[in-house]
């Protein structure tokens, strides 16, 4: 098995799994930092294409149980990004005989760990995180390490599968699960919303507001978007670590690296 992007959280963790599955194809690739037109000549040597697109190709307001037939709604750059990929590899691999393997994991948790959630888990250390009092909007986690388990599993099958730990987890459990991280769980300051949107009205130009209670800030964590991990589930037979079990450090059976 080949990686394409190994340098990427994931990558990290798929060259650590390979290391006990030997009997990993060398004519399976697995493109972890995404795809363009100009990349195609080079996938010609591999019979299988494993992509690893995201989470972020479905509406981040679409609610519980989102299976993989839920049609797409890219809304981000990244979300957009991944879905021409997932649309550009279908055309090319259909062409070329090759099977294509579309993962979608949830947001990603391990080591080397980046971009929003990094930022969030930043704000939370700093305590400069306020919860809306009321929000219980749910998304969907996943170590990198169970990611990395799955895409070895399931490479060489065709289809697109969710990965996820079947889990709806509420942000504010993701938060304060990132405050045990460091230390002692800790309870989140909550306010009403009203509050929030009269003191962001006042005071939004002093950066500590603008973090804290923007709507930029606020808006990604109002909304809830959980996938169902039963497909991948019943295609490998694996189980999942609770992910915030894990970034809370509280499951006994997690091989924590540090």
């Amino acid at each position: 098995m080949q990686i394409k992007g190994e340098n990427t959280m994931l990558g990290q963790y798929l060259l650590q799994e390979l290391k006990t599955h030997t009997e990993a194809s060398d004519d399976t690739l697995v493109i972890c930092d995404g795809i363009t037109e100009e990349d195609l000549p080079s996938l010609s040597n591999y019979k299988n294409i494993v992509y690893i697109s995201s989470h972020e190709v479905y509406s981040p307001e679409a609610g519980e149980d989102v299976d993989e037939t839920r049609p797409t709604f890219a809304w981000s750059e990244t979300g957009k990004r991944h879905a021409r990929a997932e649309l550009l590899l279908e055309k090319h691999c259909a062409q070329n005989s090759q099977t294509l393997t579309i993962v979608r994991p949830a947001i990603m948790f391990g080591n080397g760990v980046d971009g929003p959630m990094l930022h969030l888990f930043n704000r939370v250390v700093r305590g400069h995180y306020v919860h809306v009092r009321g929000n219980n909007a749910k998304v969907s986690l996943v170590t990198a390490l169970d990611t990395a388990k799955a895409i070895i599993a399931i490479a060489g099958t065709p289809g697109i599968f969710n990965i996820s730990d079947g889990t709806p987890h509420r942000w504010i459990d993701i938060v304060e699960a990132m405050t045990a991280n460091i230390g002692t769980q800790k309870r989140m300051t909550h306010l009403p919303e009203k509050w929030i949107r009269f003191i962001y009205r006042w005071f939004g130009r002093l950066p500590i507001v603008e973090e804290c209670l923007s709507p930029q800030a606020l808006e990604p964590l109002s909304r809830t978007c959980v996938l169902t991990n039963k497909k991948i589930k019943e295609a490998t037979g694996l189980t999942f670590h609770n992910t915030k079990e894990v970034i809370s450090r509280t499951d006994k059976t997690y091989p924590y690296q540090n």
